[in-house]
């Protein structure tokens, strides 16, 4: 029996591809969210078992993945994971996307599958979007691990993210305004054909190539697009062409009109000035499968509202509300030249804190805890290093005690991190709960902690330069 997880399973791919996989006798399915519950957490359907994990938790990962024969990677960061965020959407999907690629080489995972946007051949520079799914790939294929991208263009179904910032715009514009990005090209693809061509992966697993594009069989403007959701929505919306809007603006109605958060409408948006065709010398083109027109995808997906049986597994009045929970994310990265160790960094930032500001700050260290001591008396913060989690490429300090953390800290952490591409650092403070109010740290310690980051940042890159 083939063991499959599936990293992203309550997304809009990931639980319309479990409904079709759960009556599939031949296949065992770990499904992961850190939405559930702690008491669903193991809960079983069939051949579906639920698992609680946190992407941001190497522990985690390395639990859930053990004697896994394939993942399939769904995870995209986009939006935000917890109450405040530090750093661009490209820091998070980098950092996630390693915890998965090292858990899988140490389970010696056979296969990871991962869902990508086209990249196009136009020779242009890449939108932050498709230069993140681009670095997800090279990611996980670290360690040695075999991995098969699918890449693909917008997903036309119901409940997807770009289907319902399209549906939107028709519904709330009576005049469809089309910049220039608006006659860039894109082959979109129906949701069952993305599902097919996951399901031929999965079966196929070991004769696959790097990445393969998938699409439709059509190749149109996104404003013809706009014009058929219109007709299929019975809207006479006229068409106004406004050459001269620049991107950042699209960007800014895209998100008010439709009411999609920004940080998911910017990064869409900004990669509509890409033709997003599929390669045909690189495209998966399933035998004997049917691929959907767009008209036919826009009037299922329209008129389809039921939803699968996962939302039934989620309990949303019991489960941990991370907004609630108030936690901190903070993830910066930066490319050093020269070679370096997460220790060896590690060491020099606690040497630059007390060097930097020694008239406000002292950093004291025993054994293996760290002290921050405000004018040497105050315990601002202390710090236990984790030798069983730190390595060659990690140092991991977890957060135990001080005046401006919370008693209660799940596995707060502060972590420096080597990756092995384009000698990447990462420093990341984890699920950090402050104990101070939280409008009060918003404006406060929070600020200083990101001064504090970019300033060691910039002094790392002239060290390393």
């Amino acid at each position: 029996m083939l063991k499959i997880c599936i990293a992203g399973a309550t997304g809009f791919i990931g639980k319309n591809l479990i409904a079709q996989l759960e009556q599939k006798e031949d296949i065992e399915i770990i499904a992961l969210s850190r939405r559930i519950s702690h008491e669903m957490d193991g809960a079983k359907k069939g051949n579906v078992t639920w698992r609680r994990c946190n992407g941001f938790s190497m522990i985690d990962v390395e639990e859930v993945t053990k004697d896994v024969d394939i993942l399939i990677y769904l995870i995209h960061s986009m939006l935000p994971s917890s109450s405040l965020t530090q750093g661009g959407f490209s820091c998070f999907d980098l950092y996630l996307a390693d915890n998965f690629s090292r858990a899988c080489h140490k389970n010696n995972v056979k296969k990871i599958i991962y869902l990508s946007g086209i990249i196009p051949k136009d020779g242009a520079k890449l939108s932050n979007h498709l230069k993140s799914r681009l670095e997800v790939e090279k990611i996980l294929s670290l360690y040695n691990n075999d991995t098969c991208s699918l890449r693909a263009g917008l997903i036309i179904g119901k409940g997807g993210s770009s289907f319902k910032i399209l549906e939107k715009l028709v519904k709330r514009l009576p005049i469809l305004i089309c910049p220039p990005w608006t006659k860039t090209k894109t082959q979109p693809i129906d949701l069952q054909d993305v599902l097919a061509s996951i399901q031929f992966t999965i079966k196929n697993y070991d004769k696959l190539e790097k990445y393969y594009d998938i699409g439709s069989n059509e190749v149109m403007t996104y404003e013809k697009m706009l014009q058929l959701t219109a007709q299929e929505l019975n809207r006479n919306n006229m068409t106004l062409h406004l050459p001269i809007i620049p991107i950042k603006l699209s960007k800014l109605w895209v998100s008010k009109i439709t009411g999609s958060s920004s940080n998911l409408v910017y990064p869409l948006v900004e990669s509509l000035k890409h033709n997003m065709v599929v390669d045909n010398d690189k495209r998966l083109l399933l035998k004997d499968h049917d691929y959907r027109t767009f008209s036919d995808s826009l009037k299922e997906g329209l008129n389809k509202n039921k939803e699968s049986f996962v939302r039934s597994i989620i309990n949303y009045n019991q489960n941990i509300n991370l907004r609630w929970l108030k936690t901190v994310t903070s993830i910066q990265r930066l490319s050093l030249k020269s070679s370096f160790s997460s220790k060896k960094v590690a060491e020099q930032y606690f040497d630059w804190l007390n060097n930097s500001f020694f008239f406000l700050l002292k950093i004291i260290q025993n054994d293996d805890e760290i002290s921050f001591r405000l004018f040497g008396i105050l315990e601002l913060l202390r710090l236990k290093k984790s030798y069983n989690r730190s390595n060659q490429s990690r140092s991991v300090y977890y957060i135990i005690n001080g005046l401006l953390a919370h008693q209660n800290q799940i596995g707060a952490r502060l972590e420096f991190r080597k990756i092995e591409y384009q000698n990447t650092l990462v420093i990341a403070l984890i699920d950090f709960r402050p104990s101070i109010p939280w409008f009060i740290y918003k404006y406060t310690q929070a600020l200083v902690h990101l001064n504090i980051m970019n300033r060691f940042k910039s002094y790392l890159k002239a060290k390393y330069a």
